[in-house]
């Protein structure tokens, strides 16, 4: 394999395939967490996880794990053993899913290896990504594991962990995407105009945190109107609890907060950007169209969702669209790029 041209086709359907598939995985983890599934299933099993409960017996083996987790004890006690059927299938789904992209990745990754299809720098980026979603699998444990014993739900700052690593192998499947299509091998962007991509990548990065914090606390339930929060633009309980990083992550009302301002700040920048370059030559022009219209959609679906108290569909779509919002802004920043593709 000498250029990027004589890249087998086979090998950019693969890792679009992927990219398709992590998609579905957020969609999935959204609504995993959204209805309360996560912690449904209380331990660990990468093999024998793969299957449900067979019978009754092992289904009210499964519901007394669950019975005996503090998220039962304080907030679900109510629940009877339907109830549990139906949280229990979210979370068994996305387990499997993740493995469904274990096998996706890992076999075809052989199979190509074999022919030759993977070498030099590529086949350090896909060993790469191959490493970063197993990273992504034992993350997702790590986060399910700090809801187990003396606590009802998740660790908000597990959770943002998960997410973003999740999100980071997307992007870097997506950055490979457009290396083999541009013949291209670098991470960094240099080119002119790459400053202001990177503070817009910067800053959604950073919106992305504030997302999984506010949707780890549940803190879209609280201050349902818009622009103002109950009527002010800082109520007092934004800053009620002695230190300022705690206020700003670690309780409802600044997580919230943190996430309204932030969402204002991506809006500006990423507008800005937009519209700077919206008539650049293609395919910036493109992508610059593209980013400009995601941000506008993302921070009405926002909105939307504040207002109406985080109805499940919505939800999923918020997180589903700053996926799309930093697909642009990588593509974007790709576009400043300058390396050229060597075997």
């Amino acid at each position: 394999m000498t250029s990027v041209e004589q890249a087998p086709r086979p090998v950019r359907s693969w890792l679009l395939a992927g990219m398709a598939l992590i998609a579905c995985m957020v969609v999935i983890g959204g609504i995993t967490r959204l209805t309360g599934s996560g912690l449904s299933i209380t331990e660990w099993k990468p093999i024998m996880g793969a299957l449900p409960p067979m019978d009754e017996l092992e289904w009210n083996e499964a519901f007394k794990k669950y019975q005996a987790i503090p998220e039962y004890r304080l907030k679900n006690h109510h629940m009877d053993l339907a109830g549990f059927k139906q949280i229990f299938f979210w979370e068994y789904l996305h387990r499997n899913w993740g493995r469904l992209m274990g096998l996706v990745f890992i076999v075809p990754f052989l199979v190509f290896l074999r022919r030759g299809w993977l070498k030099g720098w590529l086949l350090r980026r896909t060993l790469l990504i191959l490493v970063g979603g197993g990273l992504v699998g034992a993350l997702g444990w790590f986060m399910v594991a700090s809801g187990l014993a003396d606590r009802p739900d998740v660790s908000h700052y597990r959770l943002a962990i998960h997410l973003c690593a999740a999100f980071t192998v997307y992007l870097l499947v997506w950055w490979t995407v457009l290396d083999l299509d541009h013949g291209r091998r670098a991470f960094v962007a240099f080119g002119q105009g790459a400053g202001p991509v990177y503070l817009a990548l910067a800053l959604v990065v950073l919106q992305v945190i504030w997302g999984a914090f506010t949707a780890g606390m549940d803190a879209g339930r609280i201050y349902n109107t818009w622009p103002l929060m109950n009527g002010e633009w800082m109520p007092d309980n934004v800053l009620a609890h002695g230190s300022l990083w705690t206020d700003l992550t670690d309780h409802r009302d600044g997580v919230q907060f943190v996430h309204r301002c932030l969402a204002w700040l991506v809006a500006g920048v990423v507008v800005a950007l937009g519209w700077r370059r919206m008539k650049d030559a293609e395919p910036e022009g493109r992508w610059a169209r593209s980013m400009l219209a995601l941000v506008l959609l993302q921070f009405t679906l926002g909105v939307m969702t504040l207002l109406w108290q985080v109805p499940l569909w919505l939800g999923v779509a918020h997180q589903l669209g700053a996926l799309a919002l930093l697909t642009s802004v990588v593509a974007l920043l790709h576009c400043s790029e300058r390396p050229v593709y060597k075997a």
